[in-house]
């Protein structure tokens, strides 16, 4: 097994220069592919773990480095979630679970391990676990890999997994293209528009608030859970021009970011508010947010992180960010 030490030099003045509420990123400035991004989630070193459908990126605000299956033990340029959890790194590809843990590499498919589905969908951490959605239901991973909800298993309707979060109370939600899933010490409850207040059984994000509170995407608008009392917002009683929700996510101020193929907006608990993130109507195909509350969109044509407080990106631990690839 080769490895070779990818060190990224990070330039503090340079960095904090960067205070303008946007920073756009394109294929002119930056390796970001067409298809942008599908993941990201920032280390403890400040260093932004980039997913595409083209390889892995590491960013620091400076600096780009591209991580494809030709240069590393990467099973697939596609990659699906990305979650960091201390020092280890758990990448979720269209072909397996690459795990790095400092410096070593493990790549976990169906075929060398217990994985249902070498298609990883989602990663989260619940307790002293692992979770992982996947195309052929959840697994959960510690020392082994354990399949805790599937059809075969459990025998519900649709096991592939498209979204998932993680309520206060350990609760797993966990989206599909059926319905909504709730999944707590082995007893699991399906939510769709026959039995609930659900809008649409197409369930593409799920994130929770500071106050426990569901928040769902679906095609036809946002329902919210809170103490068994559901609420629905679209576009006839919010600043949305669409109904079909992308991408949803929260940020460091109590606000929900809103994703949609017309636009950005939020809300911050009381009201709502729209977002002119580009000059030109963008077809908005996904939102993320990183570690320093930057948010970012991606459209059709490029990627715009925006950040009312000024795009900033700082390194809280050491003056450099180093990673080993191994081949």
């Amino acid at each position: 097994m080769k490895q070779f030490l990818l060190t990224i030099i990070l330039l503090p003045f340079l960095l904090s220069a960067q205070t303008e509420g946007k920073k756009i990123f394109s294929f002119s400035n930056s390796p970001i592919p067409d298809q942008n991004i599908t993941a990201i989630a920032t280390d403890n070193t400040g260093l932004n773990w980039i997913g595409t459908l083209e390889g892995l990126i590491c960013y620091n605000g400076k600096r780009w480095h591209t991580i494809t299956s030709k240069n590393s033990k990467l099973p697939s340029n596609k990659i699906l979630s990305i979650k960091i959890v201390g020092n280890t790194k758990y990448i979720g590809t269209t072909e397996g679970l690459l795990v790095i843990d400092n410096n070593t590499w493990d790549v976990y498919t169906s075929k060398n391990s217990k994985l249902p589905s070498d298609k990883i969908r989602k990663i989260i951490k619940i307790k002293d676990n692992i979770l992982i959605a996947t195309s052929k239901g959840l697994v959960k991973y510690s020392n082994d890999f354990e399949v805790i909800l599937s059809s075969d298993k459990n025998g519900i309707i649709d096991d592939d997994f498209i979204s998932m979060s993680v309520d206060h109370n350990n609760v797993v939600w966990l989206g599909t293209n059926s319905g909504l899933y709730s999944f707590s010490n082995n007893i699991w409850r399906i939510y769709n528009t026959k039995n609930s207040e659900l809008p649409n059984n197409n369930i593409w994000d799920i994130v929770i608030d500071g106050e426990g509170k569901k928040w769902i995407a679906t095609k036809r608008g946002i329902i919210t859970i809170q103490d068994d009392q559901w609420v629905l917002f679209n576009k006839k009683n919010t600043p949305l021009k669409t109904n079909t929700i992308k991408s949803l996510v929260y940020d460091d101020y109590d606000q929900i970011w809103v994703g949609t193929d017309k636009g950005v907006v939020s809300f911050d608990g009381e009201d709502w508010k729209k977002h002119k993130i580009s000059h030109k109507k963008a077809l908005v195909t996904s939102l993320f947010i990183d570690d320093f509350d930057n948010k970012w969109v991606c459209t059709l044509k490029d990627v715009i992180v925006y950040n009312i407080d000024g795009v900033e990106f700082k390194n809280n631990i050491s003056a450099q960010n180093s990673v080993i690839v191994s081949k």
